[in-house]
C-alpha cells in the first residue's frame, strides 16, 4: 500500500498515523504543501491532481482555515484531489484542517467558532459509531488531542460518528471509506510537547500549567485507539 500525507504545517506532521502505517509494510509519500515539497526527498512537489500510485490519502491540520483559500491555493487543490480518491473509492483519512476541507469539498460550511478546543477531551461516540468498521469499539468517552478555532456543518448524507458540546460535529463517513476527524488523532508526545510550549508562548502562561490543563496522561490510550483506527483504515483499501 502506498499512501499520500499532506502536511499543511511542519509542527502538525503524521506522528502515529505514520508510524503504524510504516510499521504495517505501507510506503509513503509526505508532501508539504506550504512550501511545495517532498519532506522524504526534497524535491520540489505541488499536491497532485490524480490519484495515480496512490491506494490513500491522508490531510493533516494547520494554522490557516479553509476559508482562506485565495491565500492559500492548495486548500483548492486539496478539496479537488479529495473528491478524485472519494470517487475512485479509495480510503481519505481527514485531520482537523484536513476534516473541515473535506466536510468544504462535500460542500459544508466551515466557519470561525471564537474560542479553541484545547487539550485531551472526552468524546461522545454516536449510535452509528457503534456499527462503523474504524471506531466500533471505540472506548466510552475516550480523551482525544484537540487544537481548532474552527468547526463545520455535516455534508448532505455524511453520518457523525462522534460529537462534543459546542462543536458538535467531531468525526464523520461518507460512503465507506472517506473520514473526517477534527481531532489530532496523530499526535506523539514530542507533539504534545511542542504544542505545549507554543500554546504558552502565545498565551503568555507558564508551561505547566497549559500541561497540567491539557490532560496528558490520556496520550497513551488515544496513541493505541489512533494505531487501531489506522490499521483498520489502511484495511479499506482493500
Amino acid at each position: 500500500m502506498r499512501i499520500l500525507y499532506l502536511v499543511n504545517e511542519i509542527n502538525s506532521g503524521p506522528g502515529v498515523l505514520l508510524e503504524e502505517a510504516t510499521r504495517l509494510g505501507a510506503e509513503a509519500d509526505i508532501l508539504y504543501t506550504l512550501e511545495k515539497r517532498d519532506l522524504v526527498t526534497g524535491a520540489a512537489r505541488d499536491v497532485p491532481a490524480t490519484t495515480d500510485g496512490y491506494d490513500g490519502l491522508v490531510v493533516m491540520g494547520g494554522i490557516m482555515g479553509v476559508y482562506d483559500d485565495a491565500d492559500y491555493p492548495f486548500i483548492g487543490q486539496t478539496r479537488a484531489l479529495m473528491r478524485r480518491f472519494h470517487d475512485e473509492g479509495k480510503p481519505i483519512m481527514g485531520v482537523c484542517l484536513g476534516a473541515q476541507m473535506l466536510a468544504s469539498a462535500f460542500g459544508a460550511r466551515v466557519y470561525k467558532m471564537g474560542y479553541d478546543e484545547w487539550g485531551f477531551l472526552p468524546q461522545t461516540w454516536t449510535h452509528e459509531a457503534a456499527s462503523d468498521p474504524l471506531l466500533g469499539d471505540a472506548e466510552p468517552g475516550l480523551a482525544i488531542m484537540q487544537w481548532h478555532g474552527d468547526t463545520f456543518d455535516l455534508p448532505d448524507g455524511a453520518v457523525r460518528l462522534a460529537t462534543r458540546e459546542g462543536y458538535v460535529n467531531q468525526a464523520f463517513r461518507i460512503g465507506d471509506k472517506t473520514y473526517g476527524f477534527q481531532f489530532h488523532l496523530e499526535v506523539t508526545r514530542e507533539t504534545t510537547n511542542l504544542w505545549t510550549q507554543i500554546k504558552a508562548r502565545n498565551e503568555g502562561l507558564p508551561v505547566e500549567g497549559i500541561r497540567v490543563a491539557s490532560n496528558e496522561a490520556a496520550l497513551p490510550a488515544q496513541q493505541n485507539f489512533a494505531r487501531r483506527v489506522m490499521r483498520r483504515w489502511m484495511n479499506l483499501a482493500g
